[in-house]
């Protein structure tokens, strides 16, 4: 564009790199560069959209055009929309490739019985009632199975409407199969989803860090060498952990590698902290240099054995045994010796590095075990330490059989989100087997995909989709009325569609979902059987009745989500950790009390099951702003110090003596499990917090009534066991105790 005569040059070069001559070009250039960000920003929703549009359309058209078998294609077309759209299966595309076969025998089982209980409507309804039950069950199995749960109850939704035409079961079978087997292939082939480290190698890498860690005996630490052992246990939190690397599922396998990375990133916070804390630039003593010495070299080895991945041969492997020997002569030091010797400010200093070195040393030699249990050695359980293994020697069917029935509880809210969904499923296929709609199956579609945890969530989902619906209706029935019986202009049509919707869908929100998939299934169903206009207004009804029928199983069961549930199972689990202080107590001071078979710590390990699980689904929940809070994590970090009490301190040796101290440490400990009773009572009734909050171990009065240790060599070893079991035992109560002033503080 030329200046205007008489303008100013500068205004008209503001007006030309305004106006569409110098824009267009600029713009045109851009949009490569623009194109671009927008797939590195949404690539795996754009991936996913791509993915399933490819092998739906190729399933469709082998079987629609090329085999000329209408239910095959439904079948081949709904397998890979159900698992690749429905679905929110995790992982690389090799695992989500794996996940889709391995559901391949579920699938036939599903489809098959769908076809069969058609035959009535109160058969269709009792097996919806059942298979929704435990489909949405199973996914306490894993984050893989609960990924593909809704996508799995698609397969028994589809064939148990009407018509019943179990003459049709071989051609659902197949097209379920070649459905399958194309979207299994098109994850592992376009733009899969980059693979991710292996969590064996997140586990070695945090070992090798600790090993590092470890070697600094004493002085200043490197920052580097602090950077990337911090980093190595944040690596190892479930919530960086993408989640079908999460060692989630109940076999031995997944169970070892979880105690692994507990005990690793145990290993590494108290290494941290020893580094870090008073009096860290103080050369250490001898036997505690060659205790970090020992915890060095067994981490060094454990990563070993990790990145190798294979069994272990006979007696080859990282070893224990070195590391008990040269963790007993700090077990056996003088500490109340040397307490009695200190300033009250500087005794529980003392007492919280000496403690952080023996835990540091107790991490790593879980870690060992874990590492050789992982690998194949089911002998752990019989070392002095292996008291935490017990699951080592269970059989499969024992250890899936304990997680199911873990939640097989009201309280649960896994338990309370199958129970939802089963009768709002079993509630939808009784309304359109009665009232005969004409496509039923709409409406359980629209019960599964809009039902949420939270009555508040599911009627804001209800709005979106009947308005997305809405419009979708409005422009499917004016393409069908514009195109009518022209089959090609549909199978043109069909990928550009379900790119789009697939894409807009998880981009731009429900209401773009469902407007989307109402033009998808216009689309496709017109190239199955001739349809007019009004299809779009039947698929508009069903969706108003499958919402309906979700909006009433969200207010009638369980309307609030997880918001009471996490305070009861929060509570429950206070009331866990104060039985487990209990138990300690009494097995560390008496010897007494607890022949229980490790009943108390699976009741423990129950209670942070269910309260994780609560405290997960309601996080996820958008919820009103109410008053405050408990800080949640810090009652679970409760839970993981109390069972860690309960693992280690009844096996280590020595006996509490004399009598007063075993006195003084039977009330300390009953009045700190007292405090989590009342905590476990305010939670349950939702009173405001105590007006005293608790207080900390006298350290006085233990002192008072506690002998010293004989000078250096005359200590007999049961009194420096018992010793070492007392400081030990404080250590414990007085983390407890922190983590309760903690709670209270954020009530």
């Amino acid at each position: 564009m030329r200046p205007q005569q008489g303008a100013s040059p500068r205004r008209a070069r503001g007006r030309a790199a305004d106006g569409p001559a110098a824009a267009w070009p600029g713009g045109l250039r851009r949009l490569p560069e623009r194109a671009g960000e927008f797939v590195r920003g949404h690539r795996a929703v754009v991936g996913n959209a791509v993915r399933v549009t490819a092998a739906s359309c190729v399933a469709f058209y082998i079987c629609r055009y090329g085999l000329d078998r209408a239910v095959m294609s439904v079948y081949a077309t709904f397998t890979v929309v159900s698992l690749g759209a429905l679905a929110r299966i995790p992982g690389s595309g090799r695992q989500r490739a794996a996940t889709v076969l391995t559901a391949l025998p579920a699938g036939l089982v599903l489809i098959t019985l769908g076809t069969l209980l058609a035959v009535r409507t109160w058969a269709a309804v009792l097996g919806m009632l059942v298979v929704g039950f435990l489909v949405a069950y199973a996914g306490t199995t894993g984050p893989r199975i609960a990924g593909a749960a809704p996508g799995m109850q698609l397969l028994y939704i589809l064939p148990c409407f009407p018509p019943y035409a179990p003459d049709t079961l071989g051609q659902r079978l197949l097209g379920f199969l070649l459905g399958a087997v194309l979207l299994a292939a098109a994850q592992r082939i376009l733009l899969p989803e980059p693979d991710t480290p292996p969590f064996r190698r997140l586990l070695a890498g945090a070992a090798e860090a600790a090993a590092d860690l470890a070697g600094h005996h004493g002085g200043p630490v490197p920052e580097p060498v602090l950077a990337r052992a911090r980093t190595a246990a944040d690596a190892l939190r479930p919530a960086r952990i993408p989640p079908a690397d999460l060692p989630a599922a109940p076999s031995l396998a997944h169970k070892a590698m979880a105690h692994a990375a507990e005990a690793v990133r145990t290993l590494l916070n108290r290494l941290d902290a020893l580094h870090t804390a008073a009096g860290s630039q103080h050369a250490y003593r001898p036997e505690t240099t060659a205790l970090l010495r020992a915890v060095g070299d067994a981490a060094r080895e454990a990563a070993a054995a990790l990145r190798h991945g294979a069994r272990l041969p006979p007696g080859e492997g990282p070893r224990a045994g070195p590391l008990q020997s040269e963790l007993a002569p700090v077990r056996t030091h003088r500490a109340l010796d040397t307490l009695g010797r200190l300033s009250a400010d500087d005794r529980l200093t003392y007492l919280r590095r000496r403690s952080l070195v023996v835990q540091a040393a107790d991490s790593a030699v879980v870690l060992v075990l874990a590492t050789r249990l992982l690998l194949g050695d089911r002998d752990v359980d019989r070392d002095p330490a292996g008291h935490a293994f017990a699951y080592a020697r269970a059989h499969a069917a024992e250890l899936w059989w304990r997680r199911l029935t873990t939640h097989l509880t009201p309280r649960s809210v896994i338990f309370q989100n199958a129970c939802r969904f089963a009768l709002g499923l079993a509630a939808a296929r009784a309304v359109a087997g009665l009232l005969d709609l004409q496509h039923g199956f709409w409406v359980l579609l629209a019960t599964l995909t809009l039902t949420r945890t939270t009555s508040l969530e599911t009627r804001s989902a209800v709005r979106q989709a009947l308005l997305g619906t809405l419009i979708g209706a409005v422009v499917a029935g004016g393409l069908l009325a514009v195109v009518h019986n022209h089959g090609a202009v549909y199978a043109v049509l069909l990928p550009l569609v379900m790119l789009l919707a697939f894409t807009a869908g998880p981009l731009r929100g429900l209401a773009w979902a469902q407007g989307g998939f109402t033009l998808v299934v216009a689309v496709l169903f017109a190239q199955v059987a001739p349809v007019t206009w009004q299809l779009a207004p039947v698929r508009l009804e069903d969706v108003l009745a499958g919402s309906l029928i979700g909006l009433v199983c969200g207010l009638a069961a369980w309307p609030r989500g997880a918001a009471p549930e996490v305070r009861r199972n929060m509570a429950t689990l206070c009331q866990a950790v104060a039985d487990g202080i209990g138990r300690t107590a009494a097995l560390v001071a008496d010897r007494a009390g607890a022949a229980d078979g490790g009943a108390g710590i699976l009741a423990l390990n129950r209670a942070m099951m269910l309260a994780q699980e609560s405290l997960a689904q309601y996080q996820s929940e958008p919820r009103e702003r109410t008053a405050r809070q408990p800080d949640w994590p810090a009652v679970l970090v409760a839970g993981a110090d109390a069972r860690r009490g309960e693992r280690l301190l009844p096996g280590r040796p020595g006996r509490i003596t004399p009598h007063e101290v075993g006195a003084w440490l039977r009330q300390a400990a009953e009045s700190t499990a007292a405090d989590y009773r009342a905590l476990a009572r305010q939670l349950r009734t939702g009173d405001g917090p105590p007006e005293v909050l608790p207080r900390p171990l006298d350290l006085g009065a233990l002192l008072a009534v506690a002998p010293p240790v004989p000078p250096a060599g005359a200590a007999p070893p049961a009194r420096a066991d018992s010793a070492a079991l007392l400081v030990d035992s404080v250590i414990w109560l007085d983390a407890l105790t922190a983590d309760l002033a903690r709670i209270h503080r954020e009530m």
